[in-house]
């Protein structure tokens, strides 16, 4: 009968151990997870705060030139990129895309133009109207 309770009793306290392996892990797993969320919310904390300070306490309006010899996908890209960037800081009333011809073939200037009708305030200039409107 010893022989036999001891076999139970070292077969419990096996699982028993097991047991808390499998908690263990589960505890170690959740506290990882926890500690990424929170440093994640403090960088993102952090990037919240830098935006703020960097940003003017008053709007102005702003214009980004984007100089573009054709219209291509890269220049495409930027304009939609710069357009995001500003809908994401709230600034889409102040700010403009601006891409400057500088020597476009004339199927490439009415590719650019689709693209600036697509985008409310992605617009395309020439050289000319660029020098007028900076005067």
């Amino acid at each position: 009968m010893t022989e036999l309770g001891l076999q139970v009793c070292s077969h419990l306290s096996f699982r028993l151990i097991h047991c808390y392996g499998v908690i263990f892990m589960l505890e170690t797993f959740f506290g990882a997870v926890f500690v990424g969320l929170v440093l994640f919310g403090l960088l993102a904390l952090c990037y919240f705060i830098m935006l703020k300070m960097c940003l003017p306490k008053k709007k102005y309006p702003y214009y980004i030139v984007i100089p573009a010899k054709r219209c291509d996908s890269d220049v495409t890209a930027a304009a939609y990129a710069a357009r995001m960037k500003m809908n994401f800081l709230g600034d889409e009333a102040y700010g403009s895309v601006l891409v400057l011809d500088c020597g476009m073939e004339k199927a490439q200037r009415l590719s650019c133009l689709n693209v600036c009708r697509e985008t409310n305030g992605i617009y395309l200039c020439n050289l000319e109207e660029f020098a007028d409107f900076v005067r």
